[in-house]
């Protein structure tokens, strides 16, 4: 569907560029010419909406599967581990892990994966047309990709590097906001 929906998103500019090019080497064209790119514009993007929506729809019920197959399994690991090394992890960390930590796959999975092919797909086809079209526009098209692509390496190259103290804060988090919700009884017996 989402394949679908990128084909449907790109050719919007096909027929646009039918409509500008004669228009400006100063020819002239028919109302009728223009107003069939426009229906078939209009139609195209129609095809896009439903067919991204319908991709997001199964990406997310697949997404959600995966995900209670994932905790489900993770349930049958945990039940199978001695007392004291589930205590000795803690229960913060064990939520993390069952939340958190798999709330992030469903971003990847319902998000990421679908919506990143297409914001990867559409570029190239554009970028590939403007080579067609005309190869000066092509490599002038080229030098923000380049420059992004080196911030973005930057970027997570120093994400990375505080991805590891980051977890370990949230998984020390857990623990103790839980360690305190569990000892509220006692503090207030004890006033």
């Amino acid at each position: 569907m989402m394949s679908i929906g990128i084909i449907a998103n790109v050719a919007p500019y096909f027929f646009m560029y039918q409509i500008i090019a004669p228009l400006t080497r100063g020819e002239h064209i028919d109302a009728s010419y223009i107003l069939v790119r426009v229906i078939e514009i209009a139609v195209c993007e129609i095809i896009y909406s439903f067919s991204y929506v319908q991709g997001l729809t199964f990406s997310h019920i697949s997404a959600y599967n995966t995900l209670k197959n994932l905790r489900i399994s993770l349930q049958r690991k945990l039940e199978k581990q001695p007392l004291g090394y589930i205590s000795e992890l803690g229960t913060g960390r064990i939520k993390k892990v069952f939340t958190d930590d798999i709330d992030q796959v469903e971003l990847l999975l319902a998000h990421a994966i679908p919506e990143g092919i297409a914001n990867i797909a559409i570029p190239v086809i554009i970028i590939v047309l403007m080579f067609v079209f005309d190869w000066r526009l092509g490599l002038l098209s080229l030098v923000p990709l380049v420059v992004g692509m080196f911030a973005m390496g930057m970027m997570m190259k120093s994400g990375f590097e505080k991805m590891n103290a980051y977890y370990e804060s949230a998984a020390n988090m857990n623990n103790t906001i839980i360690e305190y919700v569990n000892g509220m009884e006692v503090v207030k017996v004890f006033n």
